[in-house]
């Protein structure tokens, strides 16, 4: 769970506006640009606000258009020029999903009747996508290849239903396809073809209010013609040099058309072009159109004109957007006279105007000259050490801790003065810095971490030592400012290996070594910016790949340019050699980390521009999953070792003392036997020294090591634990709880904002969504009488909510448990340590327990605030949680994260009450009705043939026979995730095991009539007694789909897992228990957990921080399963013993008969594999059973609880182990002895029967004792004596075994000698004590009855 926040520095970023949207409802207002990202601003009446980009693109944004979607969201479909097809959710803020689509792209449009997607390229097809899928549907192709599509709109003709495509070829021929693609093949050819004298169009488009005539608009000329037949109406020229780029319908009878340059246009319409007239009369001719007015309006990139089909709209939109980034917006009234009154510019905005100079940076710097803020023009993380470098328009570069830097910028600063001086300054260029590299990440072998090169705007490139803050070189190659660096591959020799490479900004390259200043390669006629540098060092050559898709062969030995190509056999070039870089600019890219390094603190820093005149600005991510789990492993690998160490080694001080002093012998005997020697040779000096032990000193080194290791683990440690201060600093809810906030920042540690942050969040396909600076006046706008500045970020996005809220419950919790365990070995060292003092000890101690009981309780509130207190603070505009996001962490393998997902998701089903929940059912129960391929425990049929009267109105659309497509679904039913299916699943199942009172737990079918039914269906439950055994149905194939349909352990099947457990009280009447429970006994059998990590999770229900993220997940499907299993047998205990036992006995005979235990896959239909791996789990299981149920319930099933114990335990134990031992549990009831002289264990039933087990072959003889149920039994030291007593009957029986020399080794069966009557029969025994023997001696036995009274018998 990736956290970002930008850092965007003094400078707006660039956004040459390529394409424009406005949404249905005209308050939103979405541009695409050339770079690549969405601009989404919030339109006000009087303003026009930027709030956030949407970046995912990776060149220009050709087209935007909105998808019909849910009442509460706003979705967008963007494509851009390389193909890419991204789909938005822009009211959250998010990502769904994309495609690719082949060729460069011109233009996209949506298709809502048909739930269609039109891209269109600048090759000979135009290409149908799925709505909702994006999946590539049918290709519309031109019958003849050549005749490539340059434009192409949609048109609708007057008094039919059929949607056509009309597009215009490059040749100038009007092509049109008919849009019904019912049972029509994937390629479909046009169904009319026209040619018109149309050359090089630019657009087409038709009126929207008549739909009687269309406007093709070419560079030079626009033209008019008739919908339907296209005969010419009426045309115009351009009279000047700049072309046409596009135009519109602007009323019925004028258009309005613009230039390259900015200017608009509006032109009035002959009569003849506007109303049907009959050709045939040969007195018709095309008029010429009347120019109204023009408006010079600048450097023109898009223009947007909106028509409000609603009469109650009085007006239409028009919105242009310029090279600069500048957005403007007109409203023009149909009643008022264009020609008189023209256009009047409404609202404008750009990123430059809402720009504020003291905005977030990395480095806020003033200059001495001017008191401007010092722009970042360069900077490089070096990820190993948590540093990071900037380099500064001043010249200047700033190496310094990351978290120093952001301590300085974010918030409000109260540290020392030295912390900043800390920081190294290295001085040298002339001028800004524009480019650093950090070898040392690249090629770790070959260059020291302290090694940085830069390049700057004086031609120059330095290389430096930063830690010695010693400019090591320095040379100028160039004669232009340097742009970019390079290393050479790994595999480089000779004289390229140590050299680096220089683009300068003229689009030069050069090749430098470090012993000379002269370069050993220079190429220098590359007309474009280049791209990437590829290498084949075997044939001596380089290749550089420009902007313009141009590759240049080089001689790296000769410097000769050998040859230019270009198109495909450039493209199969570049794909055959070595990749070196990619990238003109630093795009926003996240690079995922397979493995945990020892270096890793869970903060990264992605520097990254949009254009290369751009400033550098700084994206944090936090990764929260990573940093709990670095606290975990980190945190308690070194404490723990420490504490070890502590108690039989010397503690550092001391070790390093012993250290100086072994230096100092060492020292002072080569002194002495230099001095003796000292007329000697020197190969006899040699000699001599070399008798010298050596073990001293290499026992001083590696000591020495160890303590370098132990310091740089306990620094790793202190950055981890700083990143987490500087989290949660940033996404704690300042302002909502004033008390809470002076807790965090005295006794926690935490630091306030100094500025408001730009937050986003991280979607898949490394898409963004970045909020900008000043998006708080857009929330305080939209409700500028209720939202506050502290709570305008929880106004903000779901998304956002969700994984703040996620993040800092997690990161609360976390670090409350690290500071217990970190004051807990605090107090073990101090036991450890002999003080004189015991006055200063004990004020010591008392002032520490004070603080860590502070911090704790702190920490408790602050989790508290953001799961529970906060939306009762937050206005009505407060965005909840998702709970679809929720619902997937539900049983994420992080226990933090697990806990806070699960807190949060129950307090916002409590939050919204029974009409929420039951609005949650109505959305997410058709996606279960809808899935049928499943395998539920009783037929399909019976569980979704049902009266449809007894299903709400809502769900009775998706409960017929034949299954609807897509197609017809509701709309606001496909405003969800792709995973919506496993994702109803656990919504319903949490919905049912956390509100069982609210479902129809038992059927009421026979008892009133059915509209008495309907109404109270409707009235009291949220789901009815058939639908709940359709979720059963669906929750339980989640629990035993296989591997190859679910991951092992995923997610959703641990949810699964936890949610039967939950509610087995509500699921037990639909799912087969043995199933269920055999199911969750073979996973925990996985061999990837240790039995270390099991038992640790039986005694205390946590994983042990330490393993691969593959062994985490499979120990958090043990807990689940563990719990789960716990849960089920305490809500069903003599079930769960009884399905067990029948099981075990079918095992046994099986086994016995012969027949070999079959290596079977996971979830078989024969249990036998799992009794067999499986036992402890069992053990583990069953003995939860007998501590957790009352001793008079186990009498029905302790029979079968010895057999499944016995069955489970080694019998080999028992020759030195007793059964006291193996299970304490067992041997507290009155009902079970042992005699380990005998290995015999004697158990009562309720039968009256009394079972005596023979642990050596676990065979087991029945005795008829009572007649009515056994309430105690006891054997005599020996064994040879069993008494047994029932309440019930009031008798007491005395057995033996038989006597003889043969019964000296081995005692005889049991026969009953006589017996006693005790006390008179009792029908019922209301008291909680149960009857107890005990032997006085070998032959006196008492009997302590349940009311105290005590009678001795002789045997």
């Amino acid at each position: 769970m990736l956290l970002p926040i930008v850092l965007w520095g003094s400078r707006p970023p660039s956004h040459t506006v390529s394409c424009l949207f406005l949404s249905r409802d005209d308050k939103v207002l979405i541009s695409g640009s050339t770079e690549g990202q969405l601009l989404v601003c919030d339109v006000f009446p009087e303003a026009l606000i930027p709030r956030n980009f949407l970046v995912g693109h990776s060149t220009e944004v050709v087209g935007m258009d909105q998808l019909v979607s849910g009442l509460n969201n706003f979705h967008i479909i963007s494509a851009a020029s390389n193909g890419e097809v991204f789909k938005w959710n822009v009211t959250d803020g998010s990502y769904m999903l994309s495609t690719v689509v082949q060729g460069p792209l011109i233009k996209l449009q949506t298709l809502p009747s048909s739930q269609n997607v039109l891209v269109c390229g600048q090759y000979g097809a135009i290409t149908v996508l799925d709505y909702n899928t994006l999946d590539i549907k049918h290709h519309l192709v031109p019958s003849d290849p050549t005749h490539w599509v340059l434009c192409y709109t949609v048109f609708q003709p007057p008094k039919t239903k059929d949607e056509e495509v009309v597009c215009i070829t490059v040749n100038g021929q009007i092509k049109t396809w008919n849009l019904q693609f019912e049972g029509r093949e994937k390629m479909i050819l046009e169904s009319e073809t026209k040619i018109l004298n149309c050359p090089r169009p630019v657009c087409v488009t038709y009126n929207p209010r008549s739909l009687y005539n269309c406007l093709i608009v070419c560079q030079s000329i626009w033209r008019i013609y008739r919908a339907g037949d296209f005969v010419l109406l009426c045309s115009g020229a351009s009279n000047q040099e700049v072309p046409w780029s596009g135009g519109k319908f602007y009323t019925v009878d004028k258009i309005m058309l613009w230039r390259e340059n900015g200017v608009l246009y509006v032109y009035q319409l002959p009569a003849r072009a506007i109303r049907p007239v009959d050709h045939s009369d040969a007195s018709w001719s095309a008029e010429p159109p009347t120019l109204l007015y023009s408006v010079p309006t600048g450097p023109l990139m898009e223009c947007l004109l909106v028509h409000k089909k609603s009469m109650r709209t009085p007006h239409d939109v028009l919105i242009r957007g310029d090279r600069d980034g500048r957005l403007s917006l007109w409203k023009q009234d149909r009643e008022k006279d264009i020609a008189s009154e023209g256009l009047v510019e409404c609202i404008h905005t750009s990123l430059s105007k809402t720009w504020n100079k003291d905005n977030v940076a990395l480095v806020n710097e003033k200059c001495n000259r001017c008191g401007d803020a010092v722009d970042i023009t360069a900077s490089v993380y070096l990820e190993s050490l948590s540093y990071i470098a900037c380099g500064l328009s001043s010249g200047d570069i700033i190496v310094g801790l990351v978290h120093h830097f952001l301590t300085h910028s974010l918030f409000k600063c109260t540290e020392d003065s030295e912390e900043i001086d800390s920081r190294v300054r290295l001085k040298g260029h002339k001028g800004n810095v524009s480019v650093l590299l950090y070898p040392h990440a690249s090629q770790p072998s070959s260059y020291l971490p302290s090694i940085l090169y830069s390049g700057g705007a004086d031609f120059s490139v330095k290389i430096w030592d930063w830690k010695k803050v010693v400019l090591l070189q320095s040379f100028t190659t160039h004669t232009g400012p340097l742009t970019r660096l390079f290393l050479p591959p790994t595999q480089a020799t000779g004289k390229l290996r140590g050299s680096v490479v220089s683009v300068c900004q003229d689009n030069s390259i050069t090749i430098t070594t470090h012993a000379q200043f002269t370069p050993l390669f220079v190429g220098s006629c590359h007309h474009t910016g280049v791209l990437e540098i590829r290498w084949r060092l075997t044939e001596d050559i380089l290749l550089v790949h420009c902007l313009d898709d141009t590759v240049y062969v080089w001689g790296l030995s000769t410097g000769h340019l050998d040859r230019i190509e270009t198109g495909a056999v450039a493209l199969s070039l570049v794909s055959a050699c070595q990749t070196f870089s990619e990238g003109e600019h630093c795009k926003l890219e996240i690079k995922a980390s397979s493995s945990v390094t020892r270096h890793s603190t869970g903060l990264s820093v992605v520097p990254f521009s949009f254009s290369s005149g751009d400033n550098m600005s700084h994206l944090l991510l936090f990764d929260t999953e990573l940093l709990l789990h670095l606290l975990s492993q980190l945190q308690g690998d070194i404490m723990t070792h420490e504490f070890e160490r502590s108690k039989s080694q010397p503690n550092v001080t001391e070790r390093r003392r012993a250290s100086a002093r072994a230096d100092q012998r060492l020292s002072d005997r080569r002194t002495s036997i230099i001095k003796q020697t000292e007329t000697a040779k020197l190969l006899e000096e040699r000699s001599v020294i070399s008798e010298i032990p050596v073990e001293n000193t290499a026992e001083i080194k590696s000591s020495s090591e160890d303590i370098e290791d132990k310091e740089d683990d306990k620094e790793t440690l202190d950055i981890i634990k700083l990143t987490c201060s500087l989290l949660l600093s940033c996404l704690h809810a300042w302002g909502v709880d004033l008390n809470i906030d002076r807790t965090c920042v005295k006794h926690l540690g935490l630091l306030v904002p100094g500025k408001e942050l730009s937050y986003g969040t991280v979607g898949s396909s490394s898409t963004f969504m970045l909020l900008l600076p000043g998006w708080e006046h857009s929330i305080q706008q939209q409700s500028p009488n209720t939202v506050q500045a502290p709570f305008g970020r929880w106004c903000i996005s779901s998304t956002l909510t969700t994984q703040h809220l996620l993040s800092v419950s997690a990161l609360a919790n976390k670090q409350m448990s690290t500071d217990l365990t970190l004051s807990f070995n605090r107090r073990a060292k101090n036991n450890t340590a002999k003080r004189e003092d015991k006055t200063w000890e004990r004020e010591e101690r008392l002032r520490q327990s004070i603080n860590e009981s502070e911090k704790k309780a702190g920490w408790s509130h602050v989790t508290a605030l953001h799961c529970i207190v906060l939306p009762e603070h937050v206005p009505p505009g407060y965005c909840s949680p998702l709970l679809t996001h929720l619902a997937l962490k539900w049983q994420d393998r992080c226990m933090e994260v697990r806990e806070a997902s699960q807190a949060l998701f129950l307090r916002e089903l409590r939050r919204i009450g029974f009409t929420g929940r039951q609005q949650l059912v109505n959305q997410w129960y058709p996606y279960i009705v809808r899935k049928r391929d499943i395998n539920p425990p009783e037929p399909l049929e019976k569980v979704y043939t049902m009266d449809l009267p007894l299903i709400p109105e809502y769900f009775a659309k998706f409960i017929n026979r034949p299954e609807k497509s897509r197609s017809s679904v509701s709309v606001e039913d496909e405003d969800l995730p792709a995973d919506s299916y496993p994702v109803s699943v656990i919504i319903l199942g949490v919905i049912v095991s956390e509100f069982p009172d609210e479902v129809e737990v038992t059927s009421v079918r026979n008892h009133v009539t059915s509209q008495e039914r309907r109404d109270v269906i409707r009235s009291s439950f949220l789901l009815t007694h058939d639908m709940l055994r359709g979720v059963a149905a669906h929750l339980f194939s989640q629990l035993i789909k296989p591997p190859s349909q679910l991951p092992l352990h995923s997610p959703i099947r641990r949810a699964s897992v936890d949610l039967i457990g939950r509610g087995f009280g509500v699921w037990c009447e639909f799912v087969n228990l043995t199933a269920v429970v055999m199911t969750l006994l073979e996973l925990q059998t996985d061999p990837l957990v240790p039995i270390e990590v099991k038992k640790a999770i039986a005694q205390s229900g946590n994983i042990p921080g330490t393993g691969n993220k593959e062994c985490l997940a499979a120990a958090a499907t043990v807990r689940a399963a563990y719990q789960a299993s716990i849960l089920i047998a305490n809500n069903r205990p003599q079930q769960t013993v009884t399905a067990l036992s029948k099981e075990i006995m079918t095992f046994k005979c099986d086994v016995e008969a012969g027949l070999s235990i079959q290596s079977l896959s996971v979830f078989p239909s024969s249990y036998h594999t799992v009794l067999d791996k499986g036992r402890y789990p069992i053990y583990l299981l069953v003995q939860n059973i007998i501590e957790k149920t009352k001793v008079r319930d186990l009498a029905a099933i302790i029979v079968k609880i010895v057999e499944i114990m016995l069955f489970c335990i080694d019998t080999d134990q028992f020759k030195t182990r007793t059964l006291s031992e193996l299970v304490p549990s067992l041997t507290k009831n009155v009902l079970i002895d042992y005699c380990a002289a005998t290995q015999q264990v004697v158990v009562g039933s309720a039968e009256g029967l009394v079972h005596v087990f023979d642990v050596k072959n676990t065979k087991c003889t029945p005795l008829h004792a009572h007649n009515a149920p056994t309430s105690a039994v006891s054997l005599a030291t020996n064994g040879r004596t069993l008494v047994t007593f029932s309440e019930n009957e009031g008798r007491v029986s005395i057995w033996q075994s038989s006597s003889g020399l043969l019964s000296l080794m081995s005692p005889g069966p049991l026969k009953l000698v006589r017996v006693v009557d005790a006390l008179p029969p009792l029908s019922s025994n209301h008291s909680s004590k149960s009857p107890l023997f005990k032997w006085e001696a070998t032959k006196l036995v008492s009997l302590y009855l349940s009311d105290g009274t005590k009678k001795s018998f002789a045997v």
